[in-house]
């Protein structure tokens, strides 16, 4: 018998496809012409919706969300940490603020920062401090100025730190130091140094260590991924002094910085092979004119959205062990007495706080994504859904003879949900939520057997549609190639991240 005639096509119901719009119960869609040249419609339903969880109800997870600026007293937990009891992530960042802890020369008020991080810790989620910014009454400024020049300076500092890992290392593990010194308004009064802050990595990192043995050191914090400045960190012996290294990766398309981030972890593991790699602040504008971002637009809350599951499944693809978005409500009067607005918050500030689509979306992505998340050793492939797969085809992807659609960007996990398959366009986030086409979706597992009762998971929106069963493509000799692809027909796809997972794990 020849190879030709012992594979087979396992013929099950295809993929259904999904709507320009997923708010009914049933939508329905023309698909292209079948084999037999009918027309030929199929019927999506709608059969739940992801069930919410709360950070207190899971271990872990790799999504973290900004608190920063309480330093400088630009909003109230005691307003905005009644929305994030309901938000799925564990890890929340933290400003510590010398100048406001420090107010008056040596007398210490932590009242604030108590009130900052009891309240993350009494829903389950896990604030780490990013330990930083100078104080008037020694380094001459307070947001951005170093105590690097000053012995007096460097004195107060030392005595600042000591005094927080005493007060706080029953409550924080992670301590994250300085904040981009590679941009000159954070490092002040001089030009950013990468010695300077290497130097004051080693001071600050071994007075953490020395009240708080088990705590992890968080260095870096670069804005962007400069290569130049990131190599002479490495050179100047910063992997001597923290166990993770963190970036802010600003951009308008989040895939544009994987190849840096990718070199990044390269480059870690020459000086450093336990070296872990975070994504320590990254966020979007919902809406133009916002500070604190230069990259291009449009910005509307939909485009925000769509870029946050984008950037947090980006990061999980690549292997990054926590991700965060910046920030968890809009900051008004930002820089502080410029009477301007960072529109960067999953959650408006004014005329009253609420929810914004990206608040919803981060919902229910940390509802089904949570857990150690691993990257399971997969390939994914896609192409146009003009005719149903056939063995055509699945010689030509399996021979190298056709590629994969541009612009399209897959990963499949190992989560506490069982496996989820995240696929998305990468072209320019768009503010509507049609489809940018329907594909087939090869799934090549090397871990397992792939997806055996796949549904289609809409973390934007929250819905969950049934998809039937899938087709696969398999070799009668089981010892050659058995069922080797799994394939999602007549699916859509669009520039956010929908989910592919078991039906048994999420309905």
């Amino acid at each position: 018998m020849s190879t030709t005639s012992r594979r087979t096509f396992i013929k099950a119901a295809a993929v259904l496809p999904l709507a320009a719009q997923l708010h009914n119960s049933t939508e329905n869609r023309s698909n292209p012409q079948s084999p037999g040249g009918e027309s030929a419609t199929r019927t999506l339903v709608k059969i739940g919706r992801i069930k919410l969880k709360a950070p207190s109800e899971f271990a872990s997870s790799p999504f973290g969300i900004g608190c920063e600026t309480l330093d400088r007293d630009l909003w109230k937990p005691s307003e905005v940490y009644p929305w994030i009891k309901s938000l799925p992530v564990k890890w929340a960042r933290l400003q510590t603020g010398w100048e406001r802890v420090e107010k008056i020369k040596g007398t210490y008020d932590w009242g604030w920062l108590d009130e900052s991080v009891d309240g993350l810790v009494n829903v389950g989620i896990n604030p780490f401090f990013n330990v930083g910014y100078g104080n008037p009454h020694y380094s001459g400024g307070g947001v951005g100025f170093h105590p690097m020049n000053d012995t007096k300076a460097l004195s107060g500092w030392k005595n600042f730190v000591r005094l927080l890992v005493e007060r706080y290392r029953d409550r924080i593990t992670h301590y994250e130091i300085w904040n981009e010194p590679n941009l000159g308004g954070f490092w002040k009064p001089d030009a950013p140094d990468p010695a300077k802050y290497v130097a004051l990595v080693r001071e600050t990192a071994s007075l953490i260590r020395e009240g708080h043995r088990e705590a992890v050191i968080v260095g870096g914090v670069v804005s962007r991924l400069p290569q130049t400045y990131i190599r002479q960190l490495f050179e100047e012996g910063i992997a001597e002094h923290i166990d993770i290294f963190s970036f802010h990766p600003y951009t308008t398309v989040p895939e544009h910085y994987n190849a840096r981030i990718q070199a990044l972890q390269k480059l870690a593991l020459q000086y450093k092979p336990t070296l872990q790699i975070w994504q320590g602040e990254n966020g979007y504008p919902s809406q133009p004119g916002s500070t604190g971002f230069s990259g291009e637009g449009p910005w509307t809350e939909n485009i925000q959205a769509k870029n946050m599951l984008r950037r947090l499944l980006t990061d999980c693809s690549l292997g990054l062990p926590m991700t965060l978005w910046f920030l968890i409500v809009d900051i008004h009067d930002y820089p502080k007495g410029s009477g301007k607005v960072n529109y960067k918050g999953v959650l408006r500030a004014k005329p009253e706080i609420s929810p914004k689509p990206a608040y919803h979306a981060l919902q229910h992505l940390g509802s089904v994504v949570h857990g150690h998340i691993e990257t399971r050793n997969a390939i994914l492939q896609a192409m146009q859904a003009s005719q149903p797969f056939t063995e055509a085809d699945y010689r030509a992807f399996g021979n190298g003879e056709k590629e994969s659609l541009s612009n399209f960007q897959a990963a499949l996990f190992n989560t506490d949900m069982g496996p989820a398959l995240a696929y998305w366009n990468t072209e320019k986030a768009a503010d509507t939520l049609e489809d940018k086409a329907q594909i087939h979706l090869m799934l090549w597992d090397w871990e397992t057997n792939g997806i055996h009762e796949p549904v289609l998971v809409d973390p934007f929106t929250g819905a969950i549609y049934e998809l039937g069963s899938s087709s696969r493509m398999n070799d009668d000799d089981k010892w050659r190639i058995s069922q080797e692809v799994q394939v999602f027909q007549f699916i859509p796809l669009r520039d956010y991240p929908l989910l592919i997972m078991e039906k048994g794990n999420v309905v």
